[in-house]
């Protein structure tokens, strides 16, 4: 068990190592046989009960514990005779120390000194200090002040002086220094040091955080709250103690019973309502139809967008992995020419599982090629520009949790930032991804999706559509195992979620993608201008739209010829009639195609 292992670690290296650095989860609450306690309090009943003078330091409350056990600082100064120095009376032993003359409590140097000074004097005693909040002790672990760095020289010849294994004794006095983050702690001052080390807790293992569900389950205020008590542990993988306590706490907030999955969405999200679970029956069966209608000649990929979906809505997305719950819903990875959907296709799902395309989050990886750009998505780390800002992934998947995340073109981004895969593989396997400040987002509640264009440019579009797919998703598997060397990743994917996109041929496809792209044309003009935007013959005009497009292309080619043909020369004729635009409200502007030409009027 993670934080019992850590904890027995801990109880070993002490009389064995003089300096113990303990780093991790260690702001959490830890369920031992004294009840729930705080590290600090722990330490130090376990050192109390090891026979060890017990003090703890910090810098708000400085040093608490039985001061008139300590030898001070004026009587190493020869101020005193005796051996172990004269009994000053400091009043309650959890009073801090704060008479003049004294060392400086709350201060890390006037502390340092006064840990050396007992530490090498030769009495009975052994002397345990536990120093917390150390994160917020140094002002810069690269860079220290002068004061700083002569603390850290008196600990580290306290550490030294009295370090003696020769005898096979145990060791009389220890120092304990507990810290969220050990990058915050001053490397040099452990770094090859055999007399410290480093122990980090961890977060509770999945049978710490069923013991502490059992230990309170009394008090959940939920729906069914005995039932499926493996599963509610499952879930709360990540979390501390103390964050299940408070899910507990929030259990009482809502007046109505909720079920351990909408306390779990509300706690985790800050959403009562997962936007999955209010997915219907009836609405999951016209998904086909909604995402056709959008993107049209790609049935391929929407009949696995289909399954994908209904499988992550049915809840057996990743049941057959060990961390089911915080794997993304679904992992896809697009690819196939230019302009066929692609981008489409993940807009129109979000729009159609969150009710807003702006869900469906866009990465494009030509901006992420550089060495160490990889950083922008998770932030820089501590020290340099932007630290405090977070990563754009990260911050964009805090804000919206629910959403399609869209990696575009990813071969522009993997061959020259090969670091940039390692992030991916952990959002794929662990379903989890922590910032450079230390803090975690979740996509278990996202799809994910990858793009690319591999292999277009020798592709083409005279291959049938078996050969084209099959092309592709050769080119797609050869670029992974061989070009880059990274099969890892597309593991991760699956080769079955390898969706070749179609090349579009068929000219009433063509003619449907020209006549759809037409229509904000028309709803602009009339929200505009007051015109309504009108053809003589539109199956005419839309023939001379899709006939010079490029199919190589897709449906991008038929945007530039719409572009070319018709707003080119519609905006040039408004531009004329600017002045006298106001006279034609409510009328006709009236498209006429002669000779391959168009003509404008107003009727």
């Amino acid at each position: 068990m993670a934080i019992r292992t850590a904890l027995s670690k801990i109880e070993r290296e002490i009389g064995v190592r003089r300096c113990l650095i303990i780093d991790g989860n260690v702001a959490d609450i830890y369920n031992t046989s004294q009840g729930l306690v705080s590290l600090s309090k722990h330490l130090v009943d376990k050192l109390k009960t090891m026979g060890y003078e017990t003090y703890t330091w910090n810098r708000v409350d400085g040093l608490c514990g039985d001061v008139s056990r300590l030898r001070l600082l004026e009587e190493s100064n020869g101020e005193t005779h005796s051996e172990q120095g004269e009994v000053y009376d400091c009043g309650d032993e959890n009073e801090s120390v704060v008479e003049d003359g004294l060392p400086k409590l709350k201060d890390i140097k006037g502390v340092s000194e006064l840990i050396r000074i007992n530490f090498t004097n030769k009495n009975a005693s052994k002397y345990a200090f536990v120093i917390d909040w150390v994160d917020f002790l140094w002002s810069n672990s690269q860079n220290l002040g002068d004061e700083e760095r002569e603390a850290l020289t008196i600990l580290s010849k306290a550490i030294k002086e009295t370090s003696s294994t020769a005898d096979l004794k145990p060791s009389d006095n220890v120092i304990v220094f507990i810290c969220k983050d050990l990058g915050l702690f001053p490397l040099s001052f452990y770094q090859r040091n055999p007399d410290i080390v480093c122990i980090t807790i961890s977060k509770p293992d999945r049978i710490e955080r069923r013991e502490i569900i059992d230990l309170y389950r009394h008090c959940i205020n939920i729906k069914d709250r005995d039932k499926r008590k493996e599963e509610q542990a499952d879930m709360l993988d990540g979390f501390t103690n103390r964050e299940i306590l408070q899910l507990i706490m929030m259990s009482h907030k809502d007046k109505d019973k909720l079920t351990f999955e909408k306390l779990f969405t509300m706690f985790k999200y800050g959403e009562k309502e997962n936007p999955w679970e209010t997915l219907s029956v009836k609405r999951l069966k016209e998904i086909k139809e909604e995402l056709s209608s959008r993107v049209v000649g790609q049935e391929r990929a929407i009949d696995k967008i289909e399954r994908v979906v209904i499988k992550a809505f049915m809840g057996l997305t990743g049941v057959h992995k060990t961390s089911s719950r915080q794997s993304p819903k679904g992992a896809l990875f697009f690819v196939g020419p230019t302009g066929v959907g692609k981008t489409e296709l993940c807009k129109s799902l979000a729009n159609f599982l969150f009710g807003d395309e702006q869900a469906c989050i866009r990465f494009d990886m030509s901006e992420y090629a550089q060495e160490n750009s990889d950083q922008k998505l998770i932030g820089a780390p501590p020290g340099f520009v932007g630290y405090e800002e977070g990563g754009q992934l990260t911050n964009a998947i805090r804000e919206r949790p629910f959403s399609i995340v869209l990696f575009d073109e990813i071969e522009k981004a993997a061959k020259p930032n090969p670091r940039i895969l390692d992030i991916f593989l952990q959002i794929l396997e662990d379903g989890r991804l922590t910032d450079s400040r230390g803090e975690t987002v979740y996509f278990s509640e996202t799809i994910i999706v990858f793009t690319s264009n591999l292999g277009a440019a020798e592709i083409t579009p005279t291959n049938t559509d078996e050969t084209v797919a099959r092309l592709f998703i050769d080119k797609v598997k050869n670029y992974f195992d061989n070009e880059i060397g990274r099969p890892e990743l597309l593991g991760r994917i699956g080769y079955s979620n390898i969706v070749p996109f179609n090349f579009i041929r068929d000219e009433e496809f063509r003619r449907k993608i020209a006549r759809s792209k037409l229509r904000p044309v028309q709803n602009l003009i009339k929200d505009k201008y007051k015109l309504n935007l009108v053809f003589d013959n539109e199956d005419e005009f839309i023939s001379l739209v899709v006939g010079d497009a490029d199919k190589s292309k897709g449906g991008r080619d038929i945007l530039n010829q719409l572009n070319d043909v018709l707003l080119d020369k519609l905006a040039m004729f408004l531009f004329d009639e600017k002045e006298n635009l106001r006279d034609y409200e409510g009328m006709d502007l009236r498209v006429a195609v002669k000779n391959k030409e168009l003509h404008f009027d107003f009727q």
